[in-house]
């Protein structure tokens, strides 16, 4: 969080500076080697057939040679709409892969395949501002470490943050009448 907070301001427009400065690191100290091709690819590329432009993935983790999950990123700034379709792309070619990680170094998004098998969810399970003033998301960051990365139990983990999102969402609700509901009572 102070990395990206002392460096966020000196990637803004540059991809590269925004990978190597504020994203890379990440993923090292949870104990990925970006310089092993065995461990990490970048500009990972999949076949889609000639009918299809394929753009590579900026980032594949890979686990015996097969993909774990993917990362997409975009520079400091970049809004991220839009840019999960080429994510769910990639998850839909790795069956294996259980996690796509969308990113700008500052916002993070973390994408499983809940409603359908080996088809990217829509709704990202977690999401991280780093800058926001919220603690991260440890619970999470901890099964994403490549000592305890387990595909069965981050699923788990995404199923579980789905469901207490909801609950939350539905407390509220029942907590904050609606304005209908408030006239009503008045009158």
């Amino acid at each position: 969080v102070n990395r990206v907070k002392e460096l966020a301001e000196h990637c803004k427009g540059n991809e590269q500076a925004t990978k190597q400065s504020l994203i890379g690191p990440l993923f090292t100290l949870l104990g990925y080697d970006l310089t092993d091709p065995r461990q990490c690819v970048p500009e990972y590329r999949v076949d889609f057939g000639k009918e299809r432009s394929a753009k590579p993935i900026d980032w594949a983790f890979l686990q015996g040679g097969h993909p774990l999950f993917f990362v997409e990123a975009k520079e400091v700034g970049r809004k991220l709409t839009g840019f999960d379709e080429q994510l769910a792309d990639y998850f839909a070619k790795a069956p294996e892969a259980k996690l796509g990680i969308l990113t700008n170094g500052i916002q993070w998004r973390f994408y499983t395949d809940l409603v359908h098998a080996h088809v990217m969810d829509k709704e990202p399970f977690v999401q991280w501002d780093v800058l926001a003033d919220e603690q991260p998301p440890m619970d999470f960051l901890t099964i994403l470490q490549k000592a305890e990365y387990n595909g069965t139990l981050l699923r788990t983990y995404a199923h579980r943050s789905i469901q207490r999102n909801l609950l939350v969402g539905e407390i509220a609700r029942l907590l904050e009448p609606s304005s209908e509901f408030t006239r009503l009572v008045i009158a």
